[in-house]
């Protein structure tokens, strides 16, 4: 038997908020003229590279988040912020 997989959360906003992220990242990097997992045949051991890279900027964007937060800044994805 097949492993299913999950529905996908269309209309949840913290899914749509990973998908934000996800697409505001790949922008950066090709900004940046660094190539993303997608511009290699998934065979290609460069693939498995740009995957680590791609994870590591993500992980830099969450630590920012993270440090944002610890410092009582208004990190406010929404845009308003708890001042409204």
């Amino acid at each position: 038997m097949a492993h299913e997989q999950p529905k996908l959360p269309e209309n949840d906003p913290i899914w749509a908020e990973a998908r934000a992220l996800e697409a505001s990242i790949r922008a950066i990097r090709r900004a940046q003229g660094k190539r993303n997992p997608e511009d290699y045949a998934p065979d290609d051991p460069e693939c498995i590279d740009a995957m680590e890279e791609f994870v590591r900027d993500v992980g830099r964007v969450l630590a920012m988040y993270t440090q944002e937060a610890a410092r009582g800044e208004d990190n406010d994805l929404y845009g308003a912020g708890a001042t409204g």
